[in-house]
Parts: C-alpha cells; sequence; structure tokens
C-alpha cells in the first residue's frame, strides 16, 4: 500500500483511472481537487506499467534512465525555487514548488509501480537484498509525506509577505534540499543497481 502510505489516498484501480484520465485532461478541463497537473514526469507516470502474461511488472532497461532524468530534473526545479528566493522573487516561489510537487509525485508513482513493485518480486529470494529493496521504500514513504505535507503548506502566496515565514520557508527548503540530494545519491548508488532482469 505504497501509494496510500505516501500520498494518504487509497490505492484502488479506480483512483488509478482517475489519475490516468485527469492527466489526459487539458488544464481548463482540470477539476478543482488538488493541483496535479500534467508534466512530462507525471504523464509518463500515470501510464499503465509494461506486463507480462501473468500480470506481473516486467523488467523495463528504460526505468533507470528514466528515473535518473526525473533526479536532475527535480534538482533542476529545486535550484529554480532557490534562485527565485536569492533574487528576492518571492512572488514567483509558490508556482515553482507547484511544478516541484507535481513532478515528485509523477516520480514517487513511477518508482512505486514500476520499480518497488517489480523489486519486491526479484527479490523475494535474496532475504539480505530484500531486506535492502523494503528499507529504501519505507525511508521514501516517509520523505514523500514530509515532502508533501512542506509543498501543501507553502503552496499558497499568504506566507510570502511575511518576514518570519520566509525565514522558516527557506530553512525548511534548505533541510528538503539535503534530504533529496542524500536520498538520490544513495538511490542511484545503492538501490537501482538491484534492479536487474530476474
Amino acid at each position: 500500500m505504497w501509494l496510500k502510505t505516501i500520498f494518504n489516498k487509497p490505492a484502488t484501480s479506480t483512483h488509478d483511472e482517475e489519475k490516468h484520465d485527469a492527466v489526459k485532461k487539458t488544464p481548463s478541463q482540470q477539476p478543482a481537487t488538488p493541483a496535479r497537473g500534467a508534466t512530462p514526469i507525471a504523464e509518463r507516470a500515470a501510464l499503465q506499467p509494461a506486463k507480462s502474461a501473468n500480470h506481473q511488472i516486467e523488467y523495463d532497461e528504460k526505468l533507470i534512465p528514466q528515473l535518473k532524468g526525473d533526479h536532475a530534473a527535480l534538482l533542476l526545479m529545486y535550484s529554480t525555487v532557490a534562485n527565485r528566493m536569492s533574487a528576492d522573487k518571492w512572488e514567483a516561489v509558490p508556482a515553482a514548488l507547484r511544478e516541484m510537487r507535481m513532478a515528485m509525485y509523477g516520480h514517487l508513482l513511477t518508482e512505486g509501480v514500476k520499480l518497488y513493485s517489480y523489486m519486491r518480486r526479484s527479490l523475494a529470494e535474496d532475504p539480505a537484498l530484500h531486506d535492502v529493496y523494503r528499507s529504501y521504500k519505507r525511508e521514501m514513504d516517509g520523505i514523500g509525506r514530509v515532502a508533501f505535507d512542506f509543498f501543501d503548506k507553502y503552496q499558497g502566496k499568504e506566507w510570502i509577505v511575511s518576514r518570519d515565514a520566509r525565514i522558516t520557508f527557506k530553512d525548511e527548503f534548505e533541510n528538503l534540499g539535503k534530504v533529496l540530494v542524500d536520498r538520490i545519491t544513495r538511490e542511484e548508488n545503492i538501490l537501482y543497481p538491484l534492479y536487474i532482469p530476474s
């Protein structure tokens, strides 16, 4: 139930179909629910994963390069927000955060559906590697919850006018950046190499 633990939503096929339909709609057709606009990362994540005849997630040789590309895009978005703060362009920060939130949502969805589902099955016979996978998944659940709480906290613009709120935001944003860089580095160096054809 990784989807439920990260996004605090039920992992049902109806929910997944609604997400897929929402990504296909134009911005004017989007419902008035929390921002989930179509970015390339979110759009890719909404696609059905490759399945074999027995409905198991198959190995995808393009997945790791895709996930690493997502990491690079997320870090670039992080830098964009940092640059806007440095340039004292605070009014542009919430929109950049929304874009980063959508990109992270798409990335975590792809990881959950395509990477974690495959690894859960492929590493089941090796207890040590299965434990590595489980610890990364559990940690990512926690990081995802904290990150989305942060994005939700600062999605509006009312906090921008307060100097104290800006200082708090900057501290929390820098902490989020450290966590993301650490997690990305470890994923790419330790977790992703475990994703191999079974």
